[in-house]
């Protein structure tokens, strides 16, 4: 269960249900299979029978490109052109890849009132894998991985309304955090002093950690409307491991820091008479203002530790989906999305390449006598964004414009029982 990640919506992965991904993601309201368990658990005790789902997304993650002009380069740092292989303008790209995160659903009603359910899937994953300097300077490749255990249970209140509750487990790896290392060296010349760089080597911090948290949902189920509500506690999992570095020189050291996953809320309205159309129009909140900063500290005292301002702000998505029933067996989709970026442009680095980004979506699904198939597609367009250091500027922030492209699929399977 490997994540990959694509520009926007921080570090997290939206597209957790083919179904619910060919409608943009709008189906906080609808959610009338057993990857309800991610998107309104509430809504598990009008399933009349037992499914089980398992699914995977493929996102090819490599489109993002960092522009590079005279501009973006701060003051101090024009008179040395050695940091830079290529004279500016340059362009930088993230190297090609292939991520395929997956998700796995239960559910179950128990009786007219109550249902249980469980899901597995990777809601927050990272993967960015720069070749070329001065970029790695700051971040060479980031990846994370994260595996969430969600258990729920839903209470029928009455003809129309129900209720869910149920708990997150999260375990996190942070797998790579690597950037090759540097120093400036002054050297005595004929015409003036100049520098040269010197190469230290790579620092490579691994680290896993894991966290407990809650979730609450609610859903009214109507003809022709239905609503939802949804909402996910905040996740702060502690990472422990280590730092490694290449030169033997430099001492390795026991690491610790927190890894930040927010809290989320989802609110859905859904027009359904049963007929041939359906829609859906979903508004989410993030709570990415948890993410302040990235702190790491380091057991060895010889090893400073790391503290990154990073000051994201909470962020609204907006979820339009429409469903067109061609038969009792077929079911076209399409969505449209817009998902504000968190990240600010003075802290915006390239181990997290984040842009504001607008997406359209198709989908389709068959209905078989006792299973389903639901694929989807997604093209993904990332809005031009500056990275402005300033002066002195952030570490690690390379001035530039980053924009780009994404391509994702996926495809659910559902067994009824």
């Amino acid at each position: 269960a490997i994540p990959g990640a694509l520009a926007a919506s921080g570090y997290a992965i939206p597209e957790q249900s083919a179904k619910a991904s060919g409608l943009a993601g709008a189906w906080c309201a609808r959610a009338d299979d057993s990857a309800a368990n991610w998107y309104n658990p509430a809504a598990l005790v009008w399933l009349e029978e037992s499914e089980f789902q398992a699914g995977s997304n493929f996102l090819f993650v490599g489109d993002m490109d960092l522009w590079q002009t005279e501009r973006f380069v701060p003051e101090t740092l024009r008179g040395l052109p050695v940091l830079y292989e290529e004279p500016v303008p340059a362009t930088y790209s993230l190297a090609d890849s292939l991520e395929t995160p997956v998700h796995l659903y239960f559910s179950q009603r128990l009786s007219d009132r109550l249902a249980w359910g469980i899901g597995v899937n990777t809601p927050f994953g990272l993967v960015s894998d720069w070749r070329d300097q001065p970029v790695t300077f700051s971040a060479a490749t980031s990846e994370l991985i994260t595996v969430m255990v969600n258990p729920n249970f839903a209470y029928r209140l009455g003809e129309s309304w129900a209720l869910a509750i149920g708990l997150d487990y999260v375990y996190a790896e942070l797998k790579e955090f690597s950037a090759e290392l540097f120093t400036l060296v002054p050297v005595p010349t004929p015409t003036g002093p100049a520098f040269a760089l010197v190469e230290l080597g790579t620092r490579d911090l691994t680290g896993t950690g894991d966290d407990l948290s809650w979730n609450l949902a609610l859903h009214r189920r109507g003809d022709p409307w239905s609503f939802g509500l949804s909402y996910r506690a905040e996740l702060t999992p502690s990472i422990r491991g280590d730092i490694r570095f290449s030169n033997p020189l430099l001492p390795d050291s026991a690491a610790r820091g927190e890894l930040n996953l927010p809290a989320r809320a989802t609110a859905g309205a859904a027009w359904d008479r049963g007929d041939r159309w359906a829609w859906e129009l979903d508004l989410e909140w993030t709570d990415w203002s948890v993410f302040d900063a990235l702190r790491i500290g380091f057991e060895n005292p010889f090893v400073p530790d790391i503290a990154l301002r990073e000051d994201w702000n909470d962020t609204l998505a907006y979820r339009l989906g429409v469903a067109r029933r061609w038969s009792a067996r077929h079911e076209g989709r399409a969505g449209a999305l817009l998902d504000e970026r968190p990240g600010r442009a003075e802290t915006l680095r390239p181990s997290i390449p984040d842009t504001d980004r607008a997406a359209v979506t198709v989908g389709y699904g068959f209905t078989g006598a006792d299973w389903n198939v639901d694929a989807y597609y997604m093209a993904l367009f990332f809005t031009d964004t500056l990275a402005l250091p300033g002066e002195p500027g952030e570490p690690g922030v390379i001035g530039g414009e980053y924009s780009g492209f994404g391509n994702v699929l996926g495809v659910t399977v559902t067994r009824r029982f």
